[in-house]
């Protein structure tokens, strides 16, 4: 590898600086998340937890077909008038995209509840009050959105972190209150998002103020946000498929409370994602952008491709280690054990969903948007067929192995389409190992799990790792002077 160039002023520095405090957004996030475990696994029983991840991937849905890709729109065209100065473009954008995005989800919301009053029928009561919440939540969260996408365009990195996680703690608290002390089950969820969406909408539009105009509304500008965030609709709505639609073939051919033990251990695996993903997408790509034209460019980023790749497998290695130990030490429902049969294949799934986006960095280079459309839409469509041909039979593990080939595949394609484009030198063999070395680990903790030996299935997510490690210098994946080297160049940068 290259020696890293330390950067202390310039745009790559600014990049840095909003990287660190987007990173404690994130870091934000993953705590909210952990903490909410213990609730869903103690308060909620897996059917009721079943109607609130249910309920949670229909609302997103929904969501992002009222957004009519505005989102997406304004933040593209109100980043370029903001760096511009453009104050009377950037007030168009911002007004025109969010009455716009206001009025779509509002339609959508009415659509909803009036297909609620008529669909919802003899359903039980948590169930009724649950879809009249979802379908609000449609329309309370849309200024809150567009304020987000908005403050982050402009690249106010601040205010974004401290507005979201705002937000984030607010609807955690709210719902871990509501949960604790009024047993109020799924409502609880869609209850406190209601809540927090109706307070955060109101700071939103408070944060964008300046930009909102009565005669700022702009036909010109809603065609070009349009034009620009609607091709975006289908492949957000691929990833849904992939990532969600499985929670509605479990309730369909399975139960209630099996959707819930699986959306238990999805999120445990999901970790991997809020983890390795939010990384990758935060350094990869400009990071790629910025090293191709360098002479050794597709080397360095094949190289760095391991490193993830690594860091990754680890990931899955102790998710899938610590998952028993979780839901022993938060005192989960014996119920929600089950689901620790699915936290390595998830997590694995997302191991591949992250290698997928390091794949397609040709596609990005070369300007080909398109190309990642159509893998995300061949993806939905072999996650939908799967889903058809496993969950019916197999349940839960049908849908996690489901979601595992379909992120398999979906790398296989990405990689064969985009050697096309243009060819990085990616490790083949060290990738091919750090899988295999991952799934060889696993095969050991299931053993050790099944052995009924507290102390083992204890420290295993120790071992696990020790085992990965061994396997990694044995095959050369990973060598003791590269981490050395690793080491000294890191240190020379902190220091920088």
């Amino acid at each position: 590898m290259q020696e890293p160039i330390a950067v202390v002023d310039g745009p790559l520095w600014r990049v840095a600086r909003h990287l660190g405090v987007y990173s404690v957004g994130s870091a934000i996030s993953l705590l909210c998340s952990f903490a909410l475990l213990p609730v869903y696994a103690t308060q909620f029983s897996p059917r009721q937890f079943g109607v609130a991840a249910t309920g949670q991937v229909i609302a997103l849905a929904a969501t992002v077909v009222a957004r009519l890709g505005l989102n997406s729109g304004m933040f593209r065209f109100l980043a370029e008038y903001n760096a511009a100065g453009e104050t009377d473009s950037a007030n168009k954008a911002v007004t025109t995209s969010m009455a716009t995005a206001f009025v779509s989800s509002l339609f959508v919301t009415v659509v909803m509840l009036a297909g609620w009053a008529i669909f919802g029928r003899g359903t039980s009561t948590d169930i009724q009050v649950s879809g009249t919440l979802i379908a609000l939540n449609v329309v309370l969260s849309a200024p809150r959105e567009m304020a987000e996408f908005a403050v982050r365009a402009k690249q106010q990195s601040r205010p974004y972190v401290i507005f979201t996680s705002t937000t984030t703690v607010l609807t955690t608290a709210l719902t871990a209150g509501l949960a604790i002390f009024f047993h109020a089950g799924a409502v609880a969820v869609f209850g406190s998002a209601v809540i927090a969406n109706t307070l955060m909408s109101a700071v939103g539009i408070w944060l964008v103020r300046q930009h909102l105009r009565l005669d700022a509304f702009s036909r010109t500008e809603l065609r070009q946000a349009l034009r620009f965030g609607i091709p975006g609709v289908p492949a957000l709505l691929a990833d849904w498929i992939m990532q969600f639609s499985d929670r509605l073939f479990i309730t369909r051919f399975a139960s209630l409370a099996q959707a819930g033990v699986y959306s238990l251990g999805y999120r445990i695996g999901l970790i991997e994602q809020q983890v390795l993903g939010t990384a990758t997408s935060a350094a990869w790509d400009p990071f790629v952008l910025s090293e191709y034209r360098n002479p050794d460019g597709t080397k360095t980023m094949g190289r760095v491709a391991t490193y993830f790749a690594i860091i990754g497998m680890a990931l899955v290695v102790f998710i899938s280690a610590s998952a028993p130990v979780l839901l022993t030490i938060i005192h989960a429902r014996q119920e929600y054990f089950a689901a620790t049969s699915v936290v390595f294949l998830i997590a694995f799934a997302n191991f591949f969903a992250t290698l997928q986006h390091m794949l397609s960095a040709p596609t990005s280079i070369r300007l080909r948007p398109e190309l990642g459309t159509m893998f995300r839409g061949l993806g939905a469509a072999v996650n939908i067929a799967l889903n058809f041909a496993l969950i019916p039979t197999f349940g839960m593990l049908g849908a996690a192995w489901s979601t595992v080939a379909t992120y398999v595949i979906t790398a296989l394609i990405t990689l064969v389409v985009s050697r096309r484009v243009m060819r990085i030198e990616y490790e083949y063999r060290k990738l091919l190992l750090i899988v295999a070395g991952g799934v060889g680990v696993q095969l050991v903790i299931a053993i050790a799990q099944r052995s009924g030996m507290s102390p083992l299935t204890v420290l295993s997510p120790l071992w696990s790792l020790g085992l990965l490690a061994t396997w990694l210098v044995a095959t050369n994946v990973f060598s003791i002077g590269e981490a050395r080297s690793l080491a000294r160049r890191l240190r020379r940068l902190v220091a920088t």
